[in-house]
């Protein structure tokens, strides 16, 4: 009987053995059950991959390139500015699109541009043309392609270039100029506006037809 009893001591170390040989068999079972299908979904996903991929390429998003050209411009839509002439009297310049690029000491470049001043009288005049330059400093306004003026007078004349002085009201361009008002019509081979519009000057050899129903106004 003593030699029975001792058979059924188990002693610490063959507890651990005992411990680690349960977690063993438990990794081999857990090991038989999870590989096979490990195995079975990947093959399921080699099978699938081909449609896969054209899920992928239909979901794909394209980056967007950058012009870097426009990204060292500094642009902007609806441009507005504004300042005030030596007399005090304010004067706006407006644009589709402003661009200026960096170190180019104020020197902005437009799109449609428009200018709008206030004559000494009272009266309005405005210039408009296809493009343009704008210095900021010293506030001139350079036009380009399609020049137009227009006064609330009724008079509008048009050329292919100007140069506007906004801070001191004046006007000037050397390009073919014709017109048009209540006076009659008018071509010349330039004009200089002074006193903000008050005062229009036509160069060179210069034609006028008066229209006869404006010598009895």
């Amino acid at each position: 009987m003593k030699a029975r009893a001792a058979e059924l001591i188990i002693t610490p170390r063959r507890r651990a053995a005992l411990a680690g040989f349960r977690r063993y068999s438990r990794f081999v079972f857990l090991a038989k059950l999870a590989l096979p299908a490990i195995a079975v979904g990947l093959l399921m996903m080699i099978a699938a991959w081909p449609r896969l991929e054209g899920a992928f390429e239909a979901v794909h998003i394209p980056i967007p390139l950058i012009d870097l050209t426009d990204a060292s411009d500094l642009r902007m839509v609806n441009a507005r500015f504004t300042g005030i002439d030596r007399e005090n009297r304010p004067f706006v310049v407006t644009a589709a699109t402003a661009r200026q690029r960096p170190n180019s000491d104020g020197f902005i470049t437009l799109e449609r541009p428009k200018g709008d001043l206030t004559t000494l009288s009272g009266n309005w005049l405005e210039l408009s043309s296809d493009t343009g330059f704008y210095e900021q400093q010293p506030e001139r306004l350079d036009l380009f392609g399609n020049v137009a003026l227009f006064q609330d007078k009724g008079n509008e004349f048009h050329s292919s270039s100007a140069h506007v002085d906004m801070a001191a009201g004046t006007a000037d361009g050397d390009d073919p100029v014709n017109g048009q008002g209540p006076f009659g019509h008018v071509t010349a081979q330039g004009f200089r506006i002074l006193d903000r519009g008050d005062t229009i000057i036509f160069k060179g050899h210069t034609q006028l037809d008066i229209d006869p129903r404006a010598r009895t106004q």
